[in-house]
């Protein structure tokens, strides 16, 4: 397993960069969006997506 990356915080268990406690051990992360416009999270990949109007 890779080393604990404790910016970057995961709910997904099922996932293998997951590290059976609350974080990821990826270097970093990629967010997408199914369109540039977002305007609520569920148009992103991202729990933690706020609008910024």
């Amino acid at each position: 397993m890779s080393e604990i990356n404790r910016s970057i915080k995961c709910r997904v268990d099922s996932c293998k960069h997951h590290d059976s406690s609350q974080y990821c051990t990826l270097p970093d992360i990629l967010v997408g969006s199914e369109c540039m416009c977002s305007k609520d999270k569920c148009d992103t990949e991202c729990a933690s997506f706020e609008y910024e109007k």
